[in-house]
Parts: structure tokens; C-alpha cells; sequence
């Protein structure tokens, strides 16, 4: 179950970053609007901000309530990032349907990791 907190603040801090550095990427826009970069560097900051806490919390992980709560977040997070990511898609929004796929793989992973080890939180 840590490696669910770790897995995802590696991908959320190296994200975070690049959409800093790099906000045309959140849409594969070659010309984005100002409001777009504007949106895609907030979006880049929160991602930072949320990979960082998931480092900080997976230095602490337990088995207990709390910890599950965190870890059902960061799947649903990741999920309906998908779902949203592929509405885009599906709108011609963004060309390609990459985070959308990288999304729902990482939601995938990390529901198959919680449900091999559900049994091990304490309520």
C-alpha cells in the first residue's frame, strides 16, 4: 500500500513540474489561449503540491482507517482524472488521449494493490 503514495508522488511531482515549465502540455495545445496556461500552471502547482504530500504521508504509512481513506482518494483522484481527461478527448478538447490512459492505468494498478491488501487495515 505505501507504494500507492509513493507511485503517485513521483508521478504528480514530476507532472506538477513539467506543467510548470511547460502548460501547453496539459492539453497538447501548440497555441493555448492565456487563460490555458494560467489554468495549466495552477493545475501544474496543485499536482506539485499533491505529490508532495503523498511523499510526506507514505513516510508515515500504517495500516489503519485513516491511511485507507487517503489511499481511496488518491485511486478515485486518479480515476476521475481519467474519465474527465477522455471527455476532453472525446470532444477534441486535446488530440491525444494519453493522460487519460495513463490515468485510468494508474487507478487500475492501484485498485489491484488496495484489493490484494485490504485485509490488512485495522478499523
Amino acid at each position: 500500500m505505501k507504494a500507492i503514495l509513493q507511485i503517485n508522488a513521483v508521478i504528480e511531482i514530476l507532472a506538477g513540474f513539467v506543467l510548470l515549465f511547460n502548460p501547453q502540455l496539459l492539453l497538447y495545445n501548440a497555441n493555448p489561449e492565456l487563460q490555458g496556461i494560467a489554468v495549466a500552471k495552477l493545475y501544474g502547482i496543485c499536482a506539485f503540491c499533491f505529490g508532495l504530500i503523498t511523499h510526506i504521508v507514505s513516510k508515515q504509512f500504517v495500516y489503519n482507517l485513516m491511511f485507507k481513506r487517503i489511499i481511496l482518494v488518491v485511486i478515485t483522484f486518479h480515476f476521475v482524472v481519467a474519465l474527465y481527461i477522455f471527455s476532453l478527448y472525446n470532444q477534441s478538447i486535446t488530440p491525444h488521449p494519453g493522460a487519460a490512459i495513463l490515468h485510468a492505468s494508474l487507478a487500475g494498478i492501484f485498485i489491484l494493490i488496495y484489493l490484494k491488501n485490504m485485509q490488512k487495515f485495522s478499523l
